[in-house]
């Protein structure tokens, strides 16, 4: 097809144990002050000095959490923490969470951008699935910046070069601007990066979009990074967007599309979703 070669794991666990935990029934304070106090009392995984310290501190987190807020469910929860991480500066777990991205990750990462919470959708004619990060949680609709991860289905298997073959096929609205294949960055097997455009007769706007095609067990996903670009015309549209990509925030959001990973427990959450 012409490409050219060029300290989180446990914590899931341990929030199921902390939840089903019978915790005893104390006064709730103000939320406001509750959320003050326990932004106050965080830190970052990766200072704490031990894997035991880390323990320890999820459970104290996640216990204060459930006390000063019970009629709050899990989802947020996790969104609460993902924030502090956030504003605790704590970039080593969260770049952590960007490789690591699970059925139970909520928000990510990327750039300088909050992209969640995420959501789920189900193609019955694809038989694709299409996990969405929306840009500070808003609706697809609005949102000018967005993460998917396609996943393709492990029955029967899917190879990324299948996928990377049919991505750039000739389409009306798709334009490639560049492509090549690289080992991945966390898999170390054969990927495939492709940057394109996505471009609407009459719209002064359209879409960049920043592609990784890997592979995931025995079968294949797709990460693409999409950002709105704007302009008066379909040339000017182009122009801007290409100019986007070889910026250093262009640069910047291409290297995180690159370090984004999955692994195999999305085939048994679908199955389980189905």
């Amino acid at each position: 097809m012409g490409f050219v070669s060029c300290g989180e794991v446990g914590s899931v666990a341990l929030l199921i144990a902390v939840c089903c935990a019978d915790l005893p029934v104390l006064a709730v304070p103000p939320a406001d002050d509750a959320a003050s106090r326990i932004a106050a009392s965080f830190r970052c995984p990766e200072d704490l000095e031990s894997e035991k310290a880390n323990d320890a501190s999820y459970r104290e987190f996640f216990e204060s959490y459930r006390r000063d807020f019970p009629e709050k469910t899990v989802d947020d929860m996790l969104t609460f923490r993902y924030r502090l991480l956030v504003s605790h500066g704590c970039t080593r777990t969260l770049a952590f969470i960007l490789g690591h991205i699970t059925p139970d990750t909520k928000m990510l990462r990327l750039g300088n951008r909050d992209l969640g919470p995420k959501a789920e959708e189900f193609d019955p004619h694809t038989k694709v699935w299409t996990v969405r990060f929306t840009r500070d949680g808003l609706p697809a609709s609005q949102s000018d910046e967005n993460l998917l991860l396609n996943f393709y289905g492990w029955n029967p298997p899917v190879r990324p070069e299948e996928i990377a073959n049919a991505f750039v096929a000739p389409r009306k609205d798709l334009h490639i601007l560049g492509k090549f294949a690289a080992p991945d960055r966390i898999t170390k097997t054969r990927a495939y990066f492709i940057v394109s455009e996505t471009l609407y007769p009459g719209e002064e706007y359209g879409y960049l979009n920043l592609t990784k095609i890997t592979s995931v067990g025995s079968s294949a996903y797709t990460v693409t990074f999409t950002k709105v670009i704007t302009g008066k015309t379909r040339k000017k549209i182009t122009e801007n967007g290409k100019a986007w990509y070889l910026s250093e925030e262009g640069t910047t959001f291409w290297e995180g599309v690159s370090r984004v990973s999955v692994d195999e427990s999305w085939e048994q959450h679908f199955a389980e979703r189905k």
